[in-house]
């Protein structure tokens, strides 16, 4: 017996530890929930949720900077008409959306690390991050950017090894998803882009890559038919304005024209979130000083899917003069988190190579 339950820890070793980091990440974020009371923002945030909901449906441009593109208001209006004010019975779908983030994360992490080490790497990021256990439990719109961002990366790579053909009952639900994340949230255009980018340029090498090419068009463009006027109507149309509150957009993370080292610190201590494990820091230059398979998705990663979306992020603050804070590019953390831990699963595999031929 004892036997068996050893070889069964072993053969599963890398789910069962994972299980357990993110049992334990849950249990931090419930914690903060278990001392959390519902402030002003979050008040203010659910204020449109109060009437009807044909005057829900009124209020949301008054209230909101992109207007319908709010799918988190829709997600928790049913759960406000049940438990009012009741922060437990709020963020019942915050807690849903965590768990499905771990979960999305794993497969992400079954199709490219090969260590366990690489997986603890990854989830201890994830579970320790200050920015992910804060916004976890708060009743906005945060904690469902992650999981979005996760699954819209999965979804892509998917079709990726379909070569961006799925079958037609399929393909309907691949643009029925993208449209989805796409309305969501102003900022899952920018999802959509940057992982159905890094999906297509991942295969660039491939023979055969102007059929890729060819597919990965016709979904884009379907795509893009149907999500956009409404996307654009939303950035566009009636929305609260915040252009005129006088913002400074550099008062939580220094100027980069000002304080590049004080930027970099600012966004690189975020992305990690927890100061025991800044030194994961150096798995980032592993592929610019090592040459192996991996190297060249994970740069490409890198820069489409961390620098490409925080650069966007910035410049929108810039032009509409908001806040460049943390908080907006939450949803770039669990896939920094996964870099992170996919360059030091490359590395512990060099490493490994050279003992053996030693």
């Amino acid at each position: 017996m004892i036997k068996i339950i050893k070889d069964y820890i072993h053969k599963h070793s890398i789910s069962l530890s994972v299980t357990v980091i993110c049992i334990y990440a849950l249990f931090l974020r419930l914690a903060v929930l278990y001392r959390h009371t519902l402030w002003i923002d979050e008040i203010y945030y659910l204020g449109p949720l109060k009437g009807t909901f044909l005057e829900f449906i009124k209020a949301i441009p008054k209230a909101e900077f992109c207007s319908y593109l709010s799918g988190d208001l829709f997600i928790f209006y049913p759960f406000f008409k049940i438990f009012a004010y009741n922060k437990w019975g709020l963020a019942i779908p915050c807690v849903i959306s965590s768990i499905l983030g771990f979960y999305l994360l794993f497969l992400i992490c079954k199709r490219y690390l090969r260590s366990i080490w690489a997986y603890l790497i990854t989830f201890a990021i994830v579970a320790f991050n200050a920015t992910l256990i804060n916004h976890a439990t708060e009743i906005r719109t945060y904690i469902f950017l992650p999981t979005l961002a996760l699954a819209i990366f999965y979804v892509c790579l998917r079709i990726a090894d379909v070569n961006f053909q799925p079958v037609a009952l399929k393909r309907a639900g691949v643009i029925l998803t993208f449209i989805f994340v796409i309305w969501f949230h102003v900022y899952g255009i920018i999802m959509f882009i940057v992982s159905f980018l890094f999906a297509l340029l991942s295969k660039i090498k491939d023979e055969d890559s102007g059929n890729y090419l060819k597919n990965a068009f016709s979904l884009v463009f379907v795509t893009l038919c149907f999500s956009m006027p409404f996307w654009l109507y939303c950035v566009f149309g009636p929305h609260l304005s915040y252009t005129e509150l006088g913002i400074n957009t550099f008062d939580y993370i220094p100027n980069p024209s000002q304080d590049i080292v004080g930027f970099l610190k600012g966004i690189f201590g975020n992305l990690i979130g927890y100061k025991k494990l800044y030194f994961m820091l150096l798995g980032m230059f592993v592929p610019f000083i090592f040459s192996y398979k991996d190297r060249y998705r994970q740069l490409l990663f890198l820069v489409i899917m961390i620098m490409l979306p925080i650069s966007l992020i910035l410049a929108s603050d810039v032009v509409q003069k908001y806040w460049f804070i943390q908080r907006q590019f939450i949803w770039v953390m669990p896939l920094f988190a996964f870099f992170l831990g996919w360059t030091w699963d490359s590395f512990f595999a060099l490493l490994r190579q050279r003992f053996i031929k030693k």
